[in-house]
């Protein structure tokens, strides 16, 4: 879904992490202790109460949000996300599109809290890819208004055209964005890996391309060069890269396309799964079932 053209971003946007606390209380959370609380209870008496081995095995599950936009909204952008959200249109978009961030930046950070955004993209705060699965969206972002689906970025003109909002307001015509720098002979590589490899992790990226895995990403992906970086510069050269940017050097733009499951960079392919999104390299171990070699 991240590979129709008008929807691909050009440039990595900033990403912001939301750490939830799965099965967390609220009064957990809230509670706070007096001077004059009496003392807890020894560590070994916590331990039998029925629910403390649970809440110390509970883990932090890690969701991203997508940046905030910053500036100051009119009546008129406000006004046009609220009719948009009470209309039943829809905004499919995914945390890491710098063209979805374009867009709500259109409406300032009031009228960008107003929209009926829904995030697409696996791993993101609150995700509905059913929904957008369902709704056959294939690139972000993308705008169901009256049961019609529009994909790319939309101008608040066009916006209030489809939707039907009061026509009487006229908002400034948007400025042209700047042409994209052409791309140098053979396409864009991604960043160079700055980080040193070690042999734990040159032997896990061998084997990753020696099993059949593969690792979808864009040259213009954040994560993606975040995920090279884990397994540093020697490593990074042996992973089993598919570039899918159209304007990345050795793309394959079409191999990625074919590959339904893609819907957002990094994804890997692994023993015929997919899995989406940045992997950290002991899951990327065990899901592959890599075993380091013996020390000599």
């Amino acid at each position: 879904a991240a590979l129709e053209a008008s929807a691909v971003p050009i440039t990595a946007a900033r990403y912001s992490r939301l750490a939830v606390l799965t099965h967390a209380t609220a009064a957990a959370a809230t509670v706070a202790i007096s001077r004059r609380a009496a003392a807890l209870p020894p560590p070994d008496l916590l331990a039998k109460a029925p629910l403390a081995p649970q809440q110390l095995r509970e883990q932090a599950a890690v969701l991203y949000t997508p940046p905030p936009v910053k500036g100051t909204s009119t009546p008129d952008q406000i006004g046009l996300a609220e009719h948009l959200s009470r209309s039943g249109a829809k905004f499919y978009g995914a945390y890491w599109c710098g063209f979805c961030l374009k867009q709500r930046a259109m409406f300032g950070a009031g009228g960008s809290r107003r929209l009926p955004y829904v995030e697409c993209a696996e791993g993101g705060y609150q995700a509905d890819a059913a929904l957008c699965e369902a709704r056959r969206v294939t690139g972000y972002p993308s705008w169901e208004i009256g049961g019609k689906l529009y994909s790319g970025m939309k101008s608040l003109p066009e916006l209030q055209r489809l939707s039907g909002f009061n026509p009487a307001v006229q908002f400034p015509a948007p400025e042209p964005p700047p042409p994209p720098p052409p791309p140098p002979p053979g396409g864009f590589k991604p960043p160079e890996v700055e980080t040193v490899s070690t042999s734990y992790t040159v032997a896990l990226a061998k084997h990753l391309r020696s099993s059949g895995a593969v690792f979808y990403g864009a040259h213009w992906c954040r994560f993606c060069g975040l995920q090279r970086s884990l397994f540093g510069r020697e490593a990074a050269r042996q992973l089993p890269y598919v570039e899918c940017a159209a304007d990345g050097f050795g793309s394959e733009a079409t191999r990625c396309r074919a590959a339904p499951e893609v819907r957002a960079y990094p994804s890997w392919s692994i023993g015929g799964k997919f899995y989406s999104g940045y992997l950290p390299l002991q899951e990327l171990a065990k899901l592959s079932g890599f075993m380091p070699p013996a020390a000599p």
